[in-house]
């Protein structure tokens, strides 16, 4: 547990490991005084555990709580109280409108959830007993604990608090004997007083910020027609802000044309491949493999075609060291990695492996470190571990691994939570994605305190007529920490051993290809996005920097994530999360308003900085609530102030067909009233688009559409006889206009003629079983009119780069044939392998 609990003292500690259950019982309730003591978990299934630990046989069960001579243990179910609802606390504030805001409550009333009364009224009941003096807080150690303790007393008690003492039970696991230290270490509600103001911070900040933002935009963008809900929040819309920049900047990428040259090398009956590389000029040691000028590819393959090149070699030693322990962020980011599971679901099981099964430490945290003193209990954990993994936590132990080392114990690395790590109770019973998470958990415990893993790098450089291939290979010679995530030494070079320092060159090669756009969100990006308020960043020291001022907590970004799907703001296609045209069009217009509150990361996670420093007691409530009011009420301003008709500018490319043509942040007008949104249906339109679907009133088919439900789909845009815009999709034959002719069917060798969407022919037109339908765009790859051609002519296409997979989402590149009419991929080769020569390492470990 964290070195802050020792803070209290003995004297307010009662021996529960050391006591019979019933004498325990009665200490844990008078650890502060006569009278009945009550304790509040944060949910049935904790209170459950707390009783079993207190003795359960001196409890008796009632309708929503147990009690025993001196002790009741009752419980929450997450959040019973909460602020209440605007209409709730001003008459005024029923309706939506502009004229209401800013909403500035003195005070913040509370109101019971309504789907939890009933066991709100079960914990006022027994709150206001006269014979309960102590009442304990059992709810989660963490900031949220805290809240939804506290706003259960004030609204029980209405503030009035004299009579009661307060405590707080702060776990770190949910094992009997940490259940027990816990209640042998009970905090004041002085030492808790900080961490309930971050709490309160939280809470009124997201409720001024949430509401009065939520209520102008709706009220903004009804006023346009119907009553069109806009939620925002003070972490959300930063976050998605973040998303919406990085599609605009995929959508705004040009793909740029390079070539790799490969060549393939034989050292006298061995064979190994390179690849042409070229020094950086600026500091010579970053390596250039990208050719940007195809004449330069096309003289290297011509000076280097079937010549001799001379080898040099170099070998030199290199080692990986482990992660550190887990943090709530990294384990949803390792997880969404390795298994594809939501932030949500790992933090679900997560929790579960806490309460329910005990197996693993206090989720919530944000730290990757333990208490300096932590040592023996580490030891004592890793002799308890069970199954595959058991025989290197003995290793561990028995080669004294487990060592004081920063990197695992560092006080200043710790606030009310440490790392996650197992407990040493053996779970039963797991899920297969329980089990999944806690073998990572107890994986990275082990593998944090064995060596670095050891390797043999090699580098090898053919000069050919003065042009360098590269060829680089590593074995692996000492797993190390490797070995527990089941690698030995086993692996093997694909660099064969030199035979002299001369080689043939046998083939030499140009690849063409493309700069790719920066890469959708995943979940695991996301979250590291949001632990360093926007900057990416990888390293694990340099996040650790960061952290402090990150969107949201550890515990919060789940949900954060969560919330911005079910407001239809992102979609998950796969692993990747993508912004929909409602979320470009409210950062668009939040941007416009100047509205900072909710568009900047890096100001909500300086808010989110200064809560901790609250939490701290280094920052007063009264500070942190000032600049937020202050915050509210420019925002509110800009909202109020914000016209869309003040951004009209003519746009860049205008005029079109002798029209000008004016721009807003959010659509195009023509002066004939054509009007297009920058955005239709979750595709950002470029300037050339507009240009082309305002020149030819129609474009495409063009893929990247997405519906309402986050499925992409491809169309082509018209505009219709009333000046209006919309979809056209694969056409009947009864209703296609034909085009150019391009060929013959091979089927029927009927005309074949291009449509709006695709290429048919004549005998399709007919309604004949033989006829032929083409798309233009296949799984969101266009295919080229001479790609067409080909197909026709009966011929294999060029290699066509950039198919989507709708199973997998991923990219491939394949020929296509058509075969019977049908279209059918067919796959370049694999990539050369050279041989494997090295013998199988001597040196195995023994994991």
């Amino acid at each position: 547990m964290a070195t802050t609990t020792k803070k209290t003292t003995k004297t307010e500690t009662t021996k529960v490991a050391k006591t019979p259950a019933k004498t325990a019982t009665k200490k844990a309730a008078k650890a502060t005084g006569e009278g009945i003591t009550l304790i509040i978990a944060e949910k049935p299934s904790v209170a459950a555990d707390l009783v079993k630990v207190l003795g359960a046989k001196s409890f008796k069960k009632n309708n929503g709580y147990y009690e025993s001579d001196t002790t009741i243990v009752s419980h929450a179910i997450g959040h019973l109280v909460t602020i209440a609802d605007p209409k709730d606390i001003d008459e005024r504030y029923k309706a939506w409108d502009m004229k209401t805001l800013p909403m500035l409550p003195e005070k913040f009333p509370l109101v019971a959830t309504p789907a939890t009364k009933s066991q709100l009224s079960i914990v006022g009941k027994l709150i206001k007993r006269k014979d309960v003096t102590t009442i304990v807080n059992a709810c989660d150690a963490g900031r949220e604990g805290e809240l939804i303790f506290f706003y259960i007393l004030d609204y029980v008690l209405k503030g009035k608090f004299t009579g009661k003492t307060i405590k707080r039970l702060w776990m770190q696991s949910m094992t009997p004997a940490a259940i027990k230290d816990a209640f042998e270490h009970l905090r004041t509600a002085e030492e808790m007083e900080n961490l309930k103001d971050a709490a309160l911070c939280r809470s009124e900040a997201d409720w001024l910020v949430g509401m009065n933002g939520s209520r102008g935009l709706t009220a903004y963008n009804s006023s346009m027609g119907g009553f069109q809900i806009t939620p925002c929040g003070r972490v959300q819309t930063p976050t998605l802000a973040i998303i919406v920049k990085r599609e605009e900047d995929r959508q705004q990428f040009k793909p740029e044309k390079f070539w790799t040259v490969e060549a393939d090398f034989d050292n006298d009956g061995n064979a190994y491949q390179g690849k042409w590389f070229t020094a950086n000029k600026e500091d010579g040691k970053d390596r250039v493999k990208q050719i940007f000028d195809g004449k330069k590819a096309e003289e290297i393959l011509a000076k280097c075609k079937g010549k001799p090149g001379k080898i040099e070699e170099t070998t030199a030693p290199s080692q990986q060291k482990c992660g550190q322990l887990y943090d709530l962020t990294t384990l949803q980011r390792e997880a969404n990695n390795r298994f594809g599971f939501s932030a949500k679901t790992t933090l679900s099981i997560a929790q579960a492996l806490y309460e329910r099964h005990k197996a693993t430490t206090y989720p919530r945290t944000d730290s990757r470190c333990l208490p300096e003193d932590y040592v023996p209990t580490v030891k004592a954990t890793l002799g308890r571990i069970e199954g595959p993994l058991q025989k290197f936590a003995l290793e561990a132990l028995d080669n004294s691994y487990v060592k004081r080392t920063p990197k695992v114990f560092d006080n200043t690395k710790i606030s009310d939570h440490f790392a996650i790590i197992p407990t040493g109770v053996s779970p039963k019973g797991l899920t297969e994605a329980e089990e999944k998470i806690y073998t990572m958990i107890c994986q990275r415990f082990i593998a944090v305190f064995f060596p670095p893993a050891q390797y043999l790098n090699t580098t090898r450089v053919t000069t050919v007529e003065g042009e360098t291939f590269i060829t680089e290979g590593k074995i692996l010679v000492d797993p190390g920490f490797k070995a527990v995530y089941g690698k030995d030494s086993d692996e093997e070079s694909n660099i064969p051993k030199l035979k002299g320092d001369t080689a043939k060159t046998l083939d030499i090669r140009a690849n063409e290809d493309f700069t790719k756009p920066p890469a959708h969100y995943t979940e695991s990006t996301l979250l590291s996005m949001m632990e360093s308020a926007g900057k990416l960043v990888e390293d694990d020291e340099l996040r650790d920097a960061m952290k402090e001022r990150g969107l949201g907590t550890p515990a919060t970004r789940a949900a954060i994530i969560e919330k911005l799907v079910s407001d239809k703001y992102v979609v998950r296609d796969g692993k990747e999360m993508i912004p929909t045209a409602k979320a470009f069009d409210l950062i668009k217009v939040l941007s416009a308003m100047n509205c900072e509150a909710l568009t900047s990361p890096e100001l909500t996670g300086e808010w989110e900085y200064k809560m901790d420093l609250i939490s701290k007691g280094k920052e007063s409530r009264e500070n942190f609530m000032k600049g937020i009011v202050d915050m509210t009420k420019n925002m509110v301003k800009n909202i109020k102030g914000f016209k869309e008709e003040n951004t009209t500018g003519e746009a860049k490319f205008s005029p079109v067909n002798g029209k000008k043509v004016f721009e807003t942040v959010s659509r195009y007008t023509t002066e004939d009233g054509i009007v297009i949104r920058k955005m239709i249906g979750g595709k950002h339109l470029s300037d050339e688009e507009i240009v082309e679907l305002l020149t030819k009133r129609k474009i495409g088919p063009l893929p990247g559409f997405r519906s309402k439900r986050g499925a992409e789909f491809t169309a082509v845009l018209i505009i219709n006889d009333q000046n209006k815009i919309e979809f056209k999709f694969e056409e009947k034959p009864e209703e296609i206009e034909i085009g150019e002719k391009v060929g013959k069917s091979p089927i029927d060798n009927t005309d074949v003629f291009e449509t709006l969407t695709g290429y048919v022919s004549q005998s399709y037109i007919d309604k004949k079983p033989s006829g032929l339908n083409l798309p233009k765009v296949l799984l969101g790859k266009e295919i080229p009119m001479e790609a067409i051609q080909k197909l026709l002519a009966g011929e294999k296409t060029e290699l066509i780069k950039g198919f989507r997979s709708n199973k997998t989402r991923r990219l491939f590149d394949a020929y296509l044939t058509l075969e019977k009419g049908k279209l059918k991929f067919d796959f370049p080769p694999r990539e050369f392998k050279p041989r494997r020569f090295f013998k199988k390492s001597a040196a195995k470990s023994e994991g």
